[in-house]
């Protein structure tokens, strides 16, 4: 097959632009030395998609052949920006590898990338230069989404399982004007703060989410506020090694079912858009309105503690303060004294685990990691966005925030009179109990049961068309069927969107058709293999009802 005809049946876009516009050739690089010093530093083992910026004019050295073999769905993608150097670009063997893809890069070419391989395993070899830090957050943030989404059952269990507890709960979108907050995190520096943090208790609102409720209570500090939102089972293991049993507890409802166990509450419902769409769904028909709390941060900044500054600031808290929240490893120590937590190890291979070198608040080099800089960025755009409201960082060491001032806590809550915080916080909690139509759950849970089970029905008849390579109209129909569906809609649909992005590389082809077929079938048996987890889990939440059609 000739040069031209690969191009126009594999890249249409670039045999099209070959074809019709002008270009000039160009004398491709010939050197390997660079590309091979560079493969020989690399953690290939776990990386599971590797670019390289810049078309190249010498053979695939042996390690990323070899490297490319070992599983199928690995991918090597060459970047170029120059169509001079697609017109001299001679390796044909290259070209029909169905796991090696080339991307003519033109506008938006990194939010393309991020989305045709959206994954955190990456490594970026930069021939040309390049913004591979952007790439990275963006296709690391894409891939925690679809993990998300492909992993749902387990917040599927979780928000199910706490949507029945909600009886008893307070509605957490409560009023403090101008009351200061103290955001804390579970960085190195807390125990700094500690002394001060027990003086302020009447003067600021404390919050500590996650690791930072464990970290305070081991020191002796109650925090007004504790907040916690992960569904993992880390998150549990967390709070049970805390020290706070009784206290404000607000959750999203996302959060592990089981943390309810070693908490006593009083328990505050956080309406925060976390829980995916089965969260909104029960929102909806529960009758839970009002503004989800966090979205206006972003996907980038998903974390405890910046939805602790998102739900200060919609507390009406004035000002908002940081402490312990270092986003860096001060003293080379990830937490505070105190905290058990797995560590990374510095090879970690995921983009938001990649370890940086930044300068401090106080301008010595520390080591941080790439999600920690996000956030940082995310919370100094979202500062920098309310001029109205004051930030300031307390938190002694860590990278800080651009644009914020950093003050020791004490000067910052100086001039603030005491008062009965927690004597106004009960008073509210009595008077704010969460509004929802409770009697309707049930019968909201035996319908999506229903519509499942339809939804299981029409998937095994999907697979059987497609495996029959069926051209009738029948597979349309009842793919449009299966759409139609409400737990499609609500359970399903993301999934189908997250297995359609991802598994062309499981199937690589070099016929188009050929492989989307074959991907196709796999979508179908995982979603069929999807729906009977779901299914089990809407079984064990099963409660009488009143009628179901």
């Amino acid at each position: 097959m000739m040069k031209m005809e690969i191009w126009q049946k594999r890249y249409p876009d670039i045999g099209f632009f070959l074809s019709f516009f002008p270009y000039k050739k160009r004398n491709l690089s010939r050197d390997s030395l660079r590309l091979e010093k560079w493969l020989q530093e690399q953690n290939l083992a776990e990386v599971e998609v590797l670019y390289v910026i810049g078309l190249i004019g010498f053979a695939l050295p042996k390690i990323l052949l070899n490297w490319l073999a070992e599983k199928k769905q690995r991918a090597l993608i060459f970047v170029e920006e120059d169509l001079g150097a697609f017109a001299a670009f001679q390796g044909e063997e290259m070209l029909l590898n169905p796991q090696i893809h080339f991307h003519y890069a033109q506008k938006d070419s990194i939010d393309a990338l991020a989305e045709m391989f959206p994954i955190d395993r990456l490594a970026i070899f930069e021939g040309k230069p390049f913004d591979a830090a952007l790439l990275k957050r963006k296709a690391a943030t894409i891939s925690a989404l679809y993990s998300d989404v492909l992993y749902s059952h387990a917040i599927v269990e979780n928000v199910l399982t706490n949507f029945t507890r909600l009886s008893g709960c307070f509605d957490a979108r409560g009023k403090f004007e101008n009351i200061p907050a103290v955001i804390c995190g579970a960085g190195p520096s807390l125990s700094k703060t500690i002394p001060v943090l027990k003086e302020v208790s009447e003067k600021a609102l404390i919050f500590a989410g996650g690791s930072a409720i464990t970290a305070l209570t081991r020191f002796g500090v109650q925090p007004h506020f504790s907040m916690a939102l992960d569904p993992n089972d880390e998150e549990f293991d967390r709070l049970r090694q805390s020290c706070y049993f009784e206290g404000p507890f607000l959750f999203a409802p996302r959060l592990h079912r089981d943390v309810f166990c070693v908490m006593n509450g009083p328990f505050g419902y956080l309406k925060s858009d976390t829980g995916g769409l089965i969260e909104q769904f029960f929102e909806k028909e529960l009758g839970i309105s009002g503004e989800a709390v966090g979205p206006d941060l972003g996907p980038e900044a998903f974390s405890v503690t910046t939805l602790m500054v998102a739900h200060a600031f919609a507390m009406g808290c004035n000002p908002i303060l940081f402490a312990g929240v270092d986003l860096a490893y001060t003293g080379n120590a990830r937490y505070a004294k105190g905290i058990e937590a797995e560590e990374t190890g510095a090879d970690d291979p995921r983009a938001l685990e990649e370890r940086l070198l930044r300068e401090d608040i106080h301008g010595n080099e520390v080591a941080t990691l790439l999600k920690w800089v996000m956030e940082a960025d995310c919370v100094s755009a979202f500062a920098k966005k309310q001029p109205q409201v004051k930030f300031f960082n307390c938190t002694d060491g860590g990278i800080g925030f651009a644009g914020m001032k950093n003050v020791p806590l004490s000067e910052a809550l100086r001039s603030i009179p005491p008062q009965d915080l927690r004597g106004r916080i009960h008073q509210w909690i009595q008077s704010s109990p969460l509004q929802f139509k409770e009697k309707k759950l049930p019968d909201l849970v035996a319908h999506l049961e229903a519509s499942l089970k339809r939804c299981e029905t029409l998937c095994v008849e999907i697979i059987q068309l497609l495996e029959n390579e069926s051209q009738s109209g029948k597979l349309a129909l009842c793919q449009s069927d299966f759409a139609d569906e409400k737990a499609y809609s609500i359970l399903l649909e993301g999934i189908d969107i997250a297995l359609t992005q991802i598994l062309f590389r499981y199937y690589p082809h070099l016929d188009p058709q050929e492989g989307k077929r074959a991907s196709e079938i796999a979508k179908y048996r995982e979603l069929k293999r999807q729906i009977g987890m779901f299914s089990d889990i809407l079984q064990k939440q099963r409660i009488p009802c009143t009628n179901i059609s």
